[in-house]
């Protein structure tokens, strides 16, 4: 039974590790004594507007969703990663992926393990 809460823990806890999201709450009005509810949500990065409903791939490699009184967004390049020794990680934008290069040339691609 141990074992198994152990390998629950962990696997939740790996999930987790797998990427980041935040979520922002949508303004509702009031006006003239009318609860007005947003119609949309602004795009974190580049300030575009999403109807309710909508799905989106955002700038800086986000994944958003827009709902009526949230917005959620997560990174669609995963969570932490270990680069190889002498090496380290950074985000290609363009493609959303990790790209690995020498610590002291970040021109020098390395070989991912």
């Amino acid at each position: 039974m141990k074992t198994l809460l152990c390998l629950t823990v962990l696997s939740a806890s790996l999930a987790v590790c797998h990427g980041a999201c935040f979520r922002m709450n949508n303004e509702v009005q009031i006006k003239e004594g009318e609860l007005v509810l947003p119609q949309g949500c602004l795009d974190p990065v580049d300030k575009s507007e999403h109807p309710v409903g909508a799905t989106w791939n955002s700038r800086h490699c986000l994944r958003c969703t827009c709902e009526v009184t949230t917005m959620s967004c997560c990174t669609r390049y995963g969570g932490i990663v270990e680069a190889p020794e002498g090496c380290e990680a950074a985000i290609d934008e363009e493609r959303c992926e990790y790209k690995f290069h020498k610590k002291n040339d970040p021109f020098a691609p390395c070989t991912p393990f």
